[in-house]
């Protein structure tokens, strides 16, 4: 198993993912392990299977996008 082992500042960090406050303005140690042995699988993508999931899924209307818009607005304005 392969590990890799680095030390950084802070800063450089802190813009990737949230650290404590106490971290700021110090030099971090990072240590990076796989979590586990995954054989990946590349599935084949079927664009036309895809594409035929996805039709009748928004039905058809002759409404405007603005009617369509008061509709939506009417029939959820109840909810927060």
């Amino acid at each position: 198993m392969e590990v890799v082992r680095k030390y950084i500042n802070a800063s450089s960090l802190m813009s990737i993912m949230k650290l404590p406050e106490n971290f700021k303005n110090r030099k971090l140690e990072v240590i990076v392990l796989p979590t586990e042995e995954k054989e990946i699988v590349e599935k084949e993508v079927d664009v036309q299977s895809i594409v035929q999931s996805l039709v009748g899924a928004i039905p058809y209307t002759d409404m405007s996008l603005s009617e369509l818009r008061e509709e939506r607005l009417k029939k959820y304005e109840i909810t927060d």
